[in-house]
């Protein structure tokens, strides 16, 4: 672990393997089986360390540019088998200090072997831990980012105010956090198509939904940036729902 990540953790990990620490809370993460490891690793990595999405949007473009213009490092939250936004920084800045973090071990472990395979680990850090427990001294974080993975934590909406609070806790007076959240819409129209498919609807539709930008403000920070990423709309024989999102730069 590179010092300049190494000095912000409030205490030593209880475990450190391959280079990752780990601090547990592991059931916070996304559950993955053989079947998602046999996916990874049959291209599904490789493509997302290729992918020139976030680059290619404005929105997210203007983020990177300002990240990598007057930041020393980022701290990827939540990275999933995508990895956030590390994949494009190293697009554009290689050796550009990057810590990628996520509950869930196994995403780690299989992109460090991955990267480790194809010599794209320098500069590049991994930690394991809970986005509802950062292992942080408070205020001592320049710099998060997150492609939905704040918005894709557990517990809804309480789950979501317990993340952006420790955020918040650990983010330095002049830190930033970059992201891309999503936010459902048309909630009526969802619920009806549940109802058509004849069966229950998620949990996040029957909550009442706090919109991204009031989850934000409510938890002390200050939006800088925002503008819309991109729209999805359901098709009738599409499996994956709606996602509009906003994407925001916020301190």
């Amino acid at each position: 672990m590179e010092s300049i990540f190494a000095q912000i953790f409030t205490n030593k990990p209880p475990k450190e393997e391959n280079g990752i620490y780990s601090f547990g809370n592991e059931n916070d993460g996304d559950c993955f089986d053989e079947s998602d490891f046999a996916r990874w690793r049959s291209g599904e990595f490789a493509r997302s360390w290729k992918s020139k999405r976030l680059l290619e949007n404005s929105a997210s473009r203007h983020m990177l540019e300002d990240m990598l213009g007057s930041r020393d490092y980022v701290i990827d939250l939540a990275c999933g088998p995508g990895m956030g936004f590390i994949p494009s920084i190293r697009q554009l800045s290689p050796a550009f200090p990057c810590l990628a973090t996520d509950a869930n071990p196994f995403v780690l472990s299989e992109w460090k072997k991955h990267l480790d395979a194809g010599e794209k680990c320098d500069k590049l850090n991994f930690a394991q831990f809970s986005i509802f427990d950062i292992p942080f001294k408070t205020d001592s974080v320049k710099a998060y980012s997150s492609f939905i993975g704040i918005s894709s934590s557990r517990g809804g909406e309480s789950g979501y105010a317990s993340a952006l609070s420790e955020i918040r806790r650990t983010l330095a007076s002049d830190g930033a956090l970059y992201t891309v959240e999503n936010e459902w819409a048309d909630i009526g129209a969802i619920l009806g198509l549940f109802k058509k498919w004849g069966r229950k609807p998620w949990s996040v539709f029957l909550e009442n939904q706090t919109p991204w930008k009031d989850r934000f403000l409510n938890n002390g920070f200050e939006i800088v940036y925002e503008k819309a990423f991109e729209y999805r709309s359901l098709q009738a024989d599409y499996n994956n729902w709606e996602k509009p999102l906003s994407d925001t730069e916020l301190t």
